[in-house]
């Protein structure tokens, strides 16, 4: 039996010679799978999703302190005893207008005035005597002297009117004075804040006696001479 040489087996017989006797391979080699992806690592995939915005809580509001008025009011000032006295007839300032306002006619405006105006239940006068008068050997230190003592009383302005003489033509000068108070008695609160008020004497005046109640009016009105003597100066309080 003749072999058929043609197709297959030629071709077949021509590879022999090239390649040489190919053998069936025993075992049969897997198929490789595809690769698959890399998985995305939970880093990869919390930098790829979007932030979600997280509001931060706002910080707790202090408490608002009480203002410093607030914490502590100021107490209310404690009246003036002399202003829970009764009423009285007499307008303190009605009378210091009128001395202020009297330019002529002193005696007959001004003086007779006051006595009209005077309460003698709501208001006092009281003579004042400077105690060391044999010091005031120099006139403008004893003017000095008078002036101050008018501006430690300012405290006492809406409850007094005062009248200080320099009295005399070389020294020692003697400083007295007249002064007219809200109630019986020299206000506590001036004697205790003004010095001054323990360097003099205090004698109440008494109206009833003619003699004093002239000596008031001589006083207010600067009359000179008073008492036998000139006057160096004479200052207002009111």
């Amino acid at each position: 039996m003749l072999r058929d040489t043609s197709g297959p087996w030629l071709i077949n017989q021509m590879s022999k010679k090239v390649v040489g006797e190919v053998k069936q391979a025993e075992v049969v080699a897997p198929i490789a799978k595809k690769p698959s992806p890399p998985k995305e690592s939970a880093k990869t995939k919390a930098k790829e999703e979007p932030k979600k915005e997280v509001k931060e809580k706002e910080p707790a509001k202090p408490k608002a302190e009480p203002a410093a008025d607030e914490e502590e009011a100021p107490k209310p000032k404690p009246k003036n005893p002399l202003d829970l006295l009764p009423p009285s007839k007499m307008v303190l300032d009605d009378w210091k207008r009128l001395y202020s306002n009297t330019k002529t006619n002193f005696r007959e405006v001004a003086i007779k005035g006051f006595w009209e105006m005077y309460d003698p239940e709501g208001y006092s006068l009281w003579f004042c005597n400077y105690k060391y008068n044999d010091e005031n050997t120099v006139s403008f230190v004893t003017l000095n002297k008078v002036g101050g003592f008018l501006q430690r009383m300012d405290l006492a302005r809406k409850y007094a009117f005062g009248k200080m003489l320099v009295i005399g033509s070389e020294p020692p000068y003697k400083v007295q004075g007249l002064w007219l108070f809200r109630g019986q008695e020299i206000p506590q609160f001036i004697m205790d804040e003004c010095y001054d008020m323990e360097l003099y004497e205090w004698t109440k005046a008494d109206i009833s006696d003619e003699a004093q109640k002239e000596r008031v009016s001589q006083m207010i009105e600067d009359a000179e001479p008073f008492e036998g003597e000139a006057l160096l100066d004479a200052k207002c309080f009111k």
